[in-house]
């Protein structure tokens, strides 16, 4: 990368929101420069093992996320890291969400960077933001540390893609934390299993539905057996929910923890490897690293107790194996920004659309609650809600866009729209805004979001 301090648009934070929101910037002729504390891109996706987009559709089956975030998907395609049928997108018979799309960690890695690379994103990785630097309520520039030592780089407008709101909270924008008492939902350590028979498990769950989450969503409507019933293979139920039975008898013997009363585990491309989304870690400080210290040793132990229970009572596990585990914690919610607009649950409930969307989002509301429980609404009628621009931008503080889960919004909205396909939604929306801003001169709240709008659709974005 070039040694320039001054760019047009920073974005802070390679998640998958800060991967697209570049390679969008870039592509719009800004300047950009990308940072991240990781030697890789890709964030919970890669780093977090979290194994699958969520999710390209709403209910009724139409396709309400594009782009880039499609553009990346069939990328993945090419390199066998993504299934080919439909596109990449298994339906889901869980019933939380029409489809999943299983990526794996590795090729994604590779196939952003490339992206990243091919549009001119300057990167620089093993960096820390370290704090910034405002002029007056604008955010002039940020602060980077990492082997070189610190530096000071400043640029016309940054996306704030951290997951945490660093650059927003650092700044002094006000945000929202957690629940009423400032508890966030519960903290997952993901790992993959190798030496998994998927066809015995498969048989299982068609003898015994009751166990599952099968057409959860009731605009399905399907009894599970019905659900049950209709699955050929392994590939047709991607996203594999239940073991309630198993979980509460684990519990009671004192072999499993008691912060969740059933397992996830996913499919992936490689035959017999699964990705387990078991474990569940219980009042931690997603923004306090003593705390994120001390919620990575438990999660530890959760992975080697949650494999043997899959090993010992799960059927088609009794073969199975730890590949890996996750090298970053798998965080839920974290800060919330105050924004110029709101996302609601009653928005989200209601498949809202708003004059000012710049994506949409249709996964089921999802809230892992402090106390363990774990809490779905859904969006009414199979539809999808918008997500408006304004949730984006912080009230209060300019030059600063944001993208992912730091959205403005509710706690049960935010359980939906801190999903990785309207991230990657937000993502595009915030990079060509960004680049609307580094060109034109003016802020994030007077970006005219017609034309925004009208960029997004020439370049394959829904909104």
């Amino acid at each position: 990368m070039s040694q320039m301090n001054d760019y047009d648009v920073v974005v802070a934070g390679a998640g998958m929101s800060g991967v697209v929101a570049a390679i969008a910037a870039a592509r719009a002729g800004s300047r950009v420069l990308m940072t991240d504390r990781l030697p890789f891109l890709g964030g919970n996706m890669t780093a977090g093992l979290l194994g699958n987009f969520l999710t390209f559709h709403n209910m009724k089956g139409e396709m309400i996320n594009g782009g880039i975030a499609q553009e990346i998907v069939d990328r993945c395609i090419d390199h066998g890291g993504a299934f080919r049928q439909h596109r990449g997108h298994l339906p889901n018979a869980y019933g939380n969400a029409y489809s999943v799309t299983p990526v794996d960690p590795e090729v994604l890695k590779l196939v952003t960077q490339q992206l990243c690379v091919d549009a001119g994103v300057d990167l620089l990785l093993n960096s820390f933001v370290a704090g910034t630097i405002t002029d007056g309520k604008r955010l002039a520039a940020i602060r980077i540390v990492n082997k070189s030592g610190e530096r000071e780089i400043r640029a016309k407008v940054f996306v704030d893609a951290t997951g945490d709101a660093d650059l927003v909270a650092g700044a002094g924008g006000r945000f929202l934390f957690g629940d009423e008492e400032g508890k966030v939902m519960s903290i997952s350590l993901f790992s993959r299993l190798g030496g998994v028979d998927l066809a015995k498990h498969l048989d299982y769950v068609k003898e015994n539905p009751q166990e599952f989450m099968l057409g959860e969503d009731p605009y399905i409507g399907k009894t599970k057996a019905e659900v049950a019933a209709g699955l050929q293979s392994w590939i047709d139920y991607p996203l594999v929910t239940g073991h309630y039975n198993a979980v509460r008898r684990a519990q009671a013997r004192g072999e499993f923890h008691k912060n969740r009363q059933r397992v996830v585990f996913q499919v992936t491309t490689i035959p017999g490897v699964v990705v387990l989304n078991a474990t569940s870690l219980l009042g931690y400080d997603p923004v306090d690293a003593g705390s994120m210290t001390r919620a990575a040793l438990e999660g530890r132990e959760q992975v080697f107790a949650v494999w043997k229970f899959f090993r010992d009572h799960v059927p088609g596990f009794a073969d199975s194996f730890i590949l890996d585990s996750a090298s970053a914690l798998g965080v839920r919610e974290s800060r919330r920004i105050a924004g110029l607009s709101t996302l609601t649950t009653e928005d989200c409930v209601a498949g809202r659309k708003h004059e000012d969307d710049i994506g949409l989002g249709a996964y089921c509301l999802d809230v892992h609650q402090p106390s363990g429980i774990i809490e779905h609404k859904h969006v009414e009628g199979g539809e999808a809600y918008g997500i408006p621009f304004g949730t984006l931008v912080p009230e209060a503080i300019d030059g600063i866009i944001v993208a992912g889960r730091s959205l403005s919004s509710e706690r049960f909205a935010n359980g939906s729209a801190r999903c990785q396909a309207p991230i990657m939604a937000m993502g595009q929306a915030a990079g060509i805004a960004a680049a609307l801003c580094a060109e034109h001169g003016f802020q994030p709240r007077d970006v005219p979001v017609g034309q925004l709008r009208g960029i997004l659709k020439q370049a394959g974005a829904v909104v």
